[in-house]
């Protein structure tokens, strides 16, 4: 595991916090994270895909380092990496989300078909039930739990879903990583609990305007994203294929971060000239 570079930049009137793994003269790629996550969860994945491109991590806004600032919609998020990416003075970038980030990588794809040169969407939510908001308003009221350390939010921290292979170590360092001290003496992970109250996924009501080539991965052991789903989001964009990392669960960034990064390199190198 190698640690990004921290960088902070001012874009679309906020602060942002990201992670940067080099190469300025390679070709960008922006990774995006899941919900109630930060950007060091591709502390595994990005080193890998540094052989081939300039890689930024951001912290969406309310995650990690970044600013707090409502509202927490889609489209916002989107907003906030057009800015970012303007910031950086990339034209073009390959866009890699997780979860949450593969929605809003999907959802920027869409409303900028000319900024994204390939797009991956790794393990996203297709649908939205009324059970699935009450729990996310459950999650928004909750007061966020205390601890004594940040080591201490390293041990307790857990998954949810809880499904995984990574070892418990990994698992430390995204609640270190995360972890943010109010006052002192009291840790805890730096979201602001108000992202749940994001708008109900529907992605395929703008999928066939993603242009980009696609590649839509799940873990194949996922309760997240089913195959069927992954074949239909493949389906509606006018360029995809679906593929699946083997002894991997939702967080599959996590649990087999050189298999996802090997199979997002392949997959770039058959669809994208320049990544040859």
């Amino acid at each position: 595991m190698t640690c990004g570079r921290p960088r902070r930049v001012e874009a679309n009137g906020l602060a942002f916090q990201m992670s940067d793994w080099g190469g300025a003269d390679r070709p960008p790629a922006l990774l995006l994270h899941s919900l109630a996550a930060h950007s060091h969860w591709w502390d595994w994945v990005a080193p890998l895909l540094a052989v081939r491109h300039h890689v930024i991590a951001i912290d969406f806004r309310g995650h990690g380092g970044s600013q707090w600032s409502e509202p927490y919609r889609f489209v916002d998020h989107v907003g906030d990496v057009d800015a970012v990416r303007a910031t950086l003075g990339w034209r073009t970038a390959l866009v890699i989300g997780h979860s949450m980030g593969g929605y809003v990588g999907a959802l920027y794809a869409a409303h900028h078909p000319d900024r994204v040169t390939a797009l991956v969407i790794a393990d996203m939510l297709t649908g939205w039930s009324d059970e699935m908001e009450q729990r996310a308003r459950r999650q928004a009221d909750r007061p966020a739990a205390e601890f004594p350390s940040a080591a201490d939010v390293g041990q307790r921290f857990r998954l949810a879903p809880p499904e995984t292979t990574a070892p418990r170590e990994r698992l430390a360092h995204l609640g270190e990583a995360g972890a943010v001290e109010r006052t002192p003496g009291r840790w805890s992970l730096a979201f602001d609990r108000r992202v749940f109250l994001h708008p109900p996924p529907d992605p395929f009501r703008f999928l066939d305007d993603v242009r980009a080539p696609t590649l839509v991965v799940r873990g194949a052991g996922s309760v997240v994203m089913s195959a069927d789903e992954a074949d239909a989001v493949a389906a509606a964009v006018q360029r995809g294929e679906a593929a699946e990392v083997p002894d991997a669960f939702h967080h599959l960034v996590l649990d087999a971060p050189d298999a996802f990064a090997q199979l997002v390199l392949g997959w770039e190198s058959r669809v994208s000239p320049r990544a040859r």
